[in-house]
């Protein structure tokens, strides 16, 4: 649960996300992302870093939060996504 007295909104972040490299994660989370951010541009805001082995990709997202009603639910599909493994 958010304590949104311990936010400033809008709120500047980067989120990470970590699954398997051959999954479709990227796809995945560019799909929450754009339905919940009106201004998300996966050209700019997202970038992709591989494992030392190459079994696990982590994405960041640079990203602008309005609420904590729009963190909430952006955390929630991201955890519910089966492509997901970890959300920092």
């Amino acid at each position: 649960m958010i304590r949104e007295e311990l936010w400033a909104f809008p709120h500047s972040m980067q989120l990470k996300v970590m699954g398997a490299a051959d999954a479709p994660l990227e796809e995945a989370v560019v799909e929450i992302l754009e339905t919940h951010l009106e201004d998300f541009d996966r050209h700019a805001h997202l970038s992709a870093k591989p494992s030392t082995k190459g079994n696990f990709v982590s994405l960041t997202a640079s990203v602008v939060l309005r609420d904590r009603d729009q963190v909430e639910t952006i955390y929630r599909e991201l955890n519910a996504c089966p492509h997901v493994k970890i959300t920092l």
